[in-house]
């Protein structure tokens, strides 16, 4: 009787850890890797492939334990478009026969921050004017700029009379463009509007303005040169073209000929020196699309005025920037200095994040 109990025993055990040896082996391994990078208000994230028939994937972000895939992921990619700001990272399970395995090996971190408020303050011998600006996103989307309200406050300093206005620009998207901004005032009066045009390789190539009662006031063309540079064509009587010369997504380079009534021109070129940090802007949807987009910070121009070719005075200017812990710019104090070293204007920039 002892023997058959002890068999019976050996038995039981042998068929336990039998079980649990086919349940470890049906486990599926986790990713070696996963990638993570924004692309504007999106993550685009890729993984190493796990071996084996019938194998599927879930997503995982470092903010909340619910997987963020509705159904099952066949292939080793997703895309996540986020809904709010903030600092992220991603982890990948693969999942046979309903069981899943654990989380792989962490992505790299993915930071999203976009402007909340941006003050301007420009002072100069004749005027102390300040900008105030609030940005609002669309929550389907939240790189997609909805409103900018504006509130300008200038002030002369000689007579010190202080002049309030209060606007604000609502933006239309088709898909990630931008295609149109409407300006109102107070009271919600429309007082213009800006069409954008683009070419089927999204590149901008005019931008139409619009009075309130929907007539043309304006147009500007943009023409992209073989050498890389683009010219700005203003059809504004007496606005001559401007050329915008890039380097690592930044233009280094101003150049805008302004034509006399007499056959005149006046040249003003500007040279540019960028930091390595984040342009407040920087991720706004569509905004990488404009010419006079940069996705760093000027931190010093040098300018040159010429009048039919004879130098007729230089400009210049210097800026001190700090930058919050993600690299973002948060406060810039501008000095512009005539060829002489005196301060001819100040400006200081002030920058929130949601």
């Amino acid at each position: 009787m002892k023997k058959n109990i002890t068999f019976l025993f050996i038995s039981l055990f042998l068929l336990i850890a039998c079980n649990n040896d086919e349940d470890n082996s049906a486990i599926p391994a986790s990713p070696a890797t996963t990638h993570a990078s924004l692309n504007g208000g999106s993550v685009n994230l890729t993984w190493t492939v796990v071996e084996g028939t019938g194998i599927t994937y879930n997503v995982y972000r470092s903010d909340s334990p619910v997987k963020l895939n509705a159904v099952p992921l066949t292939e080793a990619k997703f895309t996540d478009v986020l809904k709010t700001t903030g600092s992220f990272t991603y982890s990948i399970t693969a999942t046979l026969g309903g069981v899943e395995s654990a989380k792989g090996i962490v992505s790299e971190k993915v930071i999203l921050e976009l402007p909340k408020t941006k003050t301007v303050q420009t002072i100069d011998k004749y005027y102390d004017t300040k900008y105030e600006y609030t940005y609002s996103y669309d929550t389907s989307n939240i790189t997609k700029l909805m409103t900018i309200s504006t509130k300008a406050t200038t002030k002369n300093v000689k007579t010190q009379e202080v002049t309030i206005t209060n606007s604000i620009a609502k933006y239309i998207y088709t898909g990630d463009l931008i295609t149109k901004s409407m300006v109102y005032i107070d009271d919600n009066i429309l007082k213009s509007s800006l069409e954008y045009m683009y070419n089927e390789q999204k590149k901008l190539i005019a931008g139409i303005r619009k009075k309130a009662d929907g007539s043309i006031s304006s147009t500007v063309t943009y023409t992209y040169n073989q050498d890389g540079t683009i010219t700005e064509t203003d059809d504004t009587p007496y606005s001559g073209p401007g050329i915008y010369t890039y380097e690592k997504g930044n233009y280094v380079k101003y150049q805008i000929t302004t034509p006399m009534p007499d056959g005149d021109a006046y040249v003003a070129i500007t040279d540019y020196v960028y930091d390595s940090k984040n342009e407040s802007n920087i991720n706004i949807l569509g905004f990488n699309l404009f010419a006079n987009f940069a996705k760093n910070n000027a931190i010093s121009s040098s300018t040159i005025f010429n009048f039919n070719g004879v130098l007729q005075s230089t400009e210049s200017s210097k800026s001190d920037c700090t930058y919050n812990e993600n690299g973002y710019i948060l406060t810039k104090m501008k000095n512009v200095m005539s060829s002489s070293g005196a301060t001819i204007q100040t400006e200081k920039t002030v920058v929130t994040y949601y």
